[in-house]
């Protein structure tokens, strides 16, 4: 019986070591995991960011060419309409007051 004894004895110790071992080495996978995650996550990281500032920069090119035209055309606007006032001014002075009239008519409509 105590041969018995002594054979479990040394069978517990060595699942014990391999418990031992086993805890190490799931330790060691978890920690390359991590780090293959984290370099993984990093590069992923700065393409996103990359893109992103790249697609900021095209959305803040493209505003500002929107305005730039969006401009030119008020421009050409008032130029057109400063050359047709010199053109016929009493008929504009008439349409100014026309126009004065109806809104005046709407406000006062509202009250």
């Amino acid at each position: 019986m105590a041969a018995t004894e002594e054979i479990r004895s040394g069978e517990v110790e060595k699942i014990k070591d391999d418990l031992q071992r086993l805890r190490d080495d799931l330790g060691k996978l978890l920690g390359h995991v991590g780090s293959y995650s984290k370099g993984k996550f990093g590069g992923t990281r700065e393409k996103v960011s990359a893109t992103m500032e790249d697609l900021g920069e095209r959305a803040y090119d493209r505003v500002h060419g929107v305005a730039r035209e969006a401009s030119d055309r008020g421009w050409q606007a008032a130029a057109v309409s400063r050359d047709k006032v010199q053109d016929r001014p009493l008929t504009w002075v008439g349409v100014a007051f026309v126009a004065g009239l109806v809104f005046a008519t709407l406000f006062m409509w509202k009250r």
